[in-house]
């Protein structure tokens, strides 16, 4: 059965799912890239954090993949990275992930 078939017998609950679903996948993929162990927990923050994201993007136009992988590489880096960007701008941040401008929070914090 080729993907077009497996698409079109999806459920419209799994249709409407599938931003969330490659949020998922983005996430996932960035684990198993960095050879890291990620909570369930930690997942669902940063597809939240993604999601919310990706909603909120007027002007950059950014996938919500996108917005997973780099909100996932940051994790990977510092563990600390969902605390530290709580409270952040949602502009700041995809701007960050434009720029693919890994360090941007950090920069934040000193401020």
């Amino acid at each position: 059965m080729n993907s077009l078939e497996r698409y079109k017998m999806l459920s419209n609950e799994d249709k409407s799912n599938l931003t969330i679903y490659s949020i998922y996948d983005s996430i996932y993929d960035v684990a198993k890239n960095e050879d890291i162990n990620i909570s369930d927990d930690v997942v669902t923050d940063i597809k939240e954090l993604a999601y919310d994201l990706y909603l909120d993007d007027e002007y950059m136009n950014l996938s919500a993949p996108q917005i997973a992988f780099f909100l996932t590489e940051c994790y990977a880096k510092d563990n600390s990275f969902m605390d530290k960007v709580a409270d952040m701008d949602y502009s700041d941040i995809l701007e960050a992930v434009d720029n693919d401008n890994y360090d941007f929070y950090k920069d934040e914090m000193e401020r």
